[in-house]
């Protein structure tokens, strides 16, 4: 069943709200740091032209969110572009016609800008979101991988111990000292950690 939705800019008090919503897309912190990053965002959303952060509203109550921005395909591709980040629907509001409503604000957006190309993110394991997206013609362009750094650091250097001797990328002496000094400390706070 279908519910009268209103869309909306997001105001500073819709920050916990989005918090709720968004915690799993927002940076690795505590709530208070993940709330002023809201806030911040919240900020400079209504301060651009080119961003938008809209708010679903059933009544007076937050059902759903999504932040939308003009820009660039990519750094290499400059084609103009609307890139749509993290739609989200409240469960008990799903299957009603508000992610079809935040993604027909996100299109005005961008029909607004004259932009023909708009790319959507959405969480990986988001299995109904990712649906939704490809029923409404979004088709997968590329695939973005995350790790820490330190993981990413280590991998390649398992994978340079087995490349042949060739292959490998030489370091000075400098820099390999202080990558091997770095990885004796790590190893030794390691230790200690496993120890107290």
């Amino acid at each position: 069943m279908r519910v009268p939705v209103t869309m909306r800019e997001a105001r500073a008090d819709d920050a916990l709200f989005l918090l709720g919503i968004w915690q799993d897309s927002l940076r690795m912190a505590d709530a208070q740091e993940q709330l002023g990053d809201l806030e911040t965002i919240i900020r400079d959303a209504d301060a651009s032209p080119d961003q938008r952060l809209l708010v679903a509203e059933c009544g007076s109550e937050p059902v759903g969110a999504v932040y939308v921005r003009a820009t660039t395909f990519g750094p290499l591709n400059l084609e103009p572009t609307v890139q749509i980040f993290a739609p989200h629907v409240v469960p008990s509001f799903r299957r009603r016609g508000v992610g079809r409503m935040l993604m027909e604000s996100a299109v005005a957006f961008a029909e607004e800008r004259g932009v023909r190309t708009i790319v959507a993110a959405a969480s990986a394991g988001g299995r109904d979101g990712n649906r939704f997206l490809a029923r409404i013609g979004l088709g997968a362009q590329a695939v973005m991988r995350a790790a820490p750094t330190a993981v990413v650091r280590s991998r390649l250097a398992v994978l340079g111990r087995a490349l042949p001797h060739h292959a490998r990328l030489q370091r000075s002496p400098k820099q390999s000292s202080a990558v091997g000094e770095l990885l004796a400390a790590r190893r030794s706070q390691r230790r200690s950690h496993t120890v107290a």
